[in-house]
């Protein structure tokens, strides 16, 4: 492969990789306009709670993950790209903690929860839930953007477990700013500071 060719084909990876990377800060942010980056509208995705079209998966899934916890985190693991031409293919491994909204973990976790935790003195008021899998994406390239033109998520495991998060004691109450949905979460500053807005 030539050092041209070679050049194209290492920033087509990062620019796939940004894209990857933007949907888990939308995600975690609630961002739906930046979500809707991600996909090309007439593209598909198939999450297991959704399968259909992208432009439909954008809304569902910003209001669902507001609607089931309190805040959540999507982290990309082992990520393999291969790119050819103006299409590409990715797996990535995922990794999610989100902690579960007060009075909806049966509707979340299942029936069998509660029964899980009879007997072990644990709080089973403040729920997390925690899964690994994998996205697997196919991309296009269209005048000269990379989008999610099909996404698969494939769960591997999954863990269901009440939360012993501390927030007003101790060294925890020293810990902020704490992040939180939306355009008040420190990092839309950075946006801001890169601009010129250094104030």
């Amino acid at each position: 492969m030539k050092a041209r060719e070679r050049l194209a084909e290492l920033v087509a990876v990062r620019d796939v990789g940004d894209v990857l990377t933007r949907y888990c800060r939308a995600l975690d942010r609630a961002d739906l306009a930046l979500m809707e980056t991600v996909y090309w509208p007439d593209g598909e995705d198939i999450h297991g709670i959704y399968s259909g079209r992208a432009s439909e998966f954008v809304p569902f899934i910003i209001s669902e993950i507001t609607k089931y916890f309190t805040m959540g985190t999507h982290c990309l693991l082992n990520v393999d790209i291969e790119v050819d031409g103006d299409r590409a293919s990715s797996e990535s491994y995922l990794y999610s903690a989100c902690r579960v909204r007060n009075g909806i973990a049966e509707d979340m976790l299942g029936s069998s929860y509660f029964g899980q935790l009879a007997g072990t003195g644990l709080d089973a008021g403040h729920e997390m839930f925690v899964m690994a899998g994998r996205y697997l994406d196919r991309f296009e390239r269209r005048d000269g953007e990379w989008r999610i033109l099909r996404r698969m998520v494939v769960t591997d495991w999954n863990a269901s477990h009440p939360s012993n998060q501390i927030l007003d004691q101790g060294m925890s109450q020293t810990l902020r700013p704490i992040g939180e949905w939306g355009k008040g979460d420190p990092v839309y500053a950075l946006s801001g500071y890169l601009a010129g807005d250094r104030a």
